[in-house]
């Protein structure tokens, strides 16, 4: 499993597909400052803030 963080932006969700097309499975985690949800086609998003351990934890 591989975590990608920033996934719901520009070069976070182009790395997604090419995991996806590359039989990888990940998730996304994003807090959306500057991502948008619509973004993430490929993978799961999980959006939580980075620097916050509540949010890591789950």
């Amino acid at each position: 499993m591989i975590l990608v963080t920033g996934g719901a932006g520009y070069v976070g969700s182009h790395a997604c597909k090419s995991l996806a097309q590359a039989g990888k499975e990940h998730i996304v985690f994003d807090n959306l400052s500057t991502g948008h949800d619509w973004a993430v086609r490929w993978g799961t998003l999980f959006p939580g803030d980075i620097y916050n351990l509540h949010d890591l934890r789950e």
